[in-house]
Formats: structure tokens, C-alpha cells, sequence
């Protein structure tokens, strides 16, 4: 590779990463002919909607939508390049915690041209069991607090209620020879309040397993849980603290947001609640009613998730 040609690829790779949506469409279109957006040249030219979930639970039912055309491992993280609802995404399961969820988008976004961040997955609310929950910003321990794109929470207000077709009924992921459970009610899609990200490992990784399953697993393919294998990981770790002031709480949606908006995309959240109202199991809350539920609750973001790509 001559020289020349090594500086318009860094240039360009540069560019396509750090000057926002716009401007990186006309760059990447300007400059398509001699490289691709990214690092290495394998990166799509076209900017993708980058769609992320916490556990593989949460992105398996998009990946089982998507039509996957290439998968990009990097560091400890695998990168699905897909076309889904027709935009053309890129996939990843973070990991779990804030941790996580601040390296692996900040990967992305070093990695791929993307113009926005779509987080899709389940969340601790006071609303009932089942309903979609799209915060109009979300808030970290410090106080620091992201707004959704209002372009973005326009097109996803327009969702609001029952126009998305959601799931009712759930098998009880750690006892599947039981008879499904399903919800008194229908549930709906709610556009409203402020979302809580909160930090319950003191801002460090929490190691995904190979054999940990749809929760605690590295990937959509990872291997049942083991019998036994929920004692590494106490539900204390993962207690939630929802409160009054907020409409839903997780480990990771405002970590990505600030990364979004470090790189000047803009980003929405989709969270299905896992542990909350109007279970008609009667559960104490969370752990339980998360352990029972997420399947349920990670369909139904899945569900608006689609929706939403599909009115982009």
C-alpha cells in the first residue's frame, strides 16, 4: 500500500468516527470510492444503526430476525454486521454493568461507522410486568444526565400504547416442564420519565461465562447454565433500588448514552419490565420475578425495537 494511500485511509477513518451523523455521511460518500469507514477497510461505508444488549438473552430474539452477513470478533467482544427491520445494524451483546456496557460501546464506536445507538433489553421498573418503557433521558450514580434524540423519541412515541403487537405469556426459563405463565393484562408500550442506570460493581467488569447461559453468557450461542452455576452469581450483586422518581432502572443504558454522546450520535433505549407490577405469580420482586420474566420482558423490547427500526 502505497504511502498516500495509508494517509487517506487514517484520514478518512478519522473522519467517519468523530464529525456526527451528517458529516459522516458525506464524507463516507465523498471519500467511499478509495476507502471504507473504519480501522482496517472491513467496516461498512454506510453508517449502521448499532443495536446493543447487556445479555444475550436480551438480543437473541433481534439476531433470530436479523440476516447476519458477517460476525467480527474483537478483543473479548463479537460484532454482527446485519440488515434488520431493512437498516443495516450491527449487533453486540455487551456484557453486564456499567463496565461492560462503557468498553464494549466505546469499541464500537472506535470500530464501526455507526449513526446511532439503539439499546434494547429489560429493566427493574414500578410499571407492570411486560410493558416497554422509553425513558426521555437516562441518569448515572453522578448525577449526569442523557437525553434521548427528540427526532428519535418522536418516531418512538408514535409506538406509544398498544400499536406494537407484545407477548403475555412466558415459559419459566429455569423450569420449562412447568406450564407457561401468563400476564392478567396486556402489555403496552409507554413513552415517559427518566430512566437510572446504576453501578452495582464499583465500576468494574462483570465476567460473562461460556456456559452461563441466556443471562450470565458471553454470546446469543453460549451454553445452558450449569446446574448449580447461579452460586457465583449472588442475586445481592444485582439487587435492584427503584425508586419514585424514576420509570426504569438498569446497569448500562446511560454508560452507552454517555459514550453516544461523546461521539455526537444519537441513542434511545427500549426496556422491557422484567421485575415489577402486576405479576400474577404474586413473586417477591426481584430476583425472582427477574429470573422468571426476562425472556418475556426481552421479546417485548425486541418487539418495539424492530418497530422502531422499521418507521427509521
Amino acid at each position: 500500500m502505497t504511502f498516500l494511500r495509508r494517509i487517506s485511509r487514517w484520514f478518512h477513518g478519522r473522519l467517519c468516527r468523530t464529525i456526527g451523523h451528517y458529516g459522516m455521511l458525506f464524507t463516507c460518500a465523498v471519500l467511499g470510492g478509495i476507502v471504507g469507514c473504519g480501522d482496517d477497510g472491513d467496516s461498512s461505508a454506510v453508517p449502521l444503526v448499532a443495536v446493543v444488549s447487556a445479555m444475550p438473552a436480551e438480543l437473541a430474539p433481534l439476531v433470530a430476525r436479523a440476516e447476519v452477513k458477517q460476525v467480527i470478533t474483537i478483543d473479548r467482544w463479537r460484532f454482527r454486521r446485519a440488515t434488520l427491520a431493512g437498516q443495516e445494524v450491527v449487533l453486540l451483546v455487551t456484557g453486564i454493568g456499567t463496565a461492560n456496557a462503557s468498553s464494549a460501546t466505546r469499541r464500537l464506536l472506535e470500530r464501526f461507522a455507526v449513526r446511532g445507538l439503539v439499546v434494547s433489553g429489560v429493566a427493574g421498573s414500578s410499571l407492570p410486568i411486560g410493558d416497554v418503557i422509553v425513558p426521555q433521558a437516562w441518569r448515572l450514580p453522578d448525577g449526569s444526565t442523557f437525553s434521548v434524540s427528540p427526532g428519535w423519541y418522536a418516531i418512538a412515541s408514535r409506538l406509544a400504547g398498544r400499536s406494537v403487537p407484545l407477548d403475555r405469556c412466558t415459559e419459566i426459563p429455569d423450569r420449562p416442564e412447568q406450564p407457561p405463565v401468563c400476564l392478567d393484562r396486556i402489555p403496552v408500550v409507554r413513552t415517559l420519565g427518566l430512566g437510572l442506570t446504576t453501578d452495582r460493581f464499583g465500576n468494574q467488569p462483570l465476567n460473562c461465562q461460556p456456559n452461563g447461559g441466556d443471562v450470565f453468557g458471553c454470546d446469543v450461542d453460549s451454553e445452558p447454565l450449569a446446574q448449580g452455576g447461579t452460586e457465583n452469581f449472588s442475586p445481592r450483586m444485582l439487587a435492584r433500588e427503584t425508586t419514585d422518581q424514576v420509570v426504569a432502572e438498569d446497569m448500562e443504558t446511560a454508560a452507552i448514552a454517555r459514550e453516544a454522546a461523546r461521539a455526537g450520535v444519537p441513542f434511545i433505549a427500549f426496556r422491557g419490565v422484567s421485575d415489577g407490577a402486576a405479576d400474577p405469580l404474586g413473586l417477591p420482586g426481584f430476583p425472582a420475578q427477574f429470573f422468571t420474566y426476562y425472556r418475556l420482558a426481552a421479546r417485548n423490547a425486541a418487539n418495539v425495537t424492530v418497530a422502531f427500526l422499521e418507521r427509521l
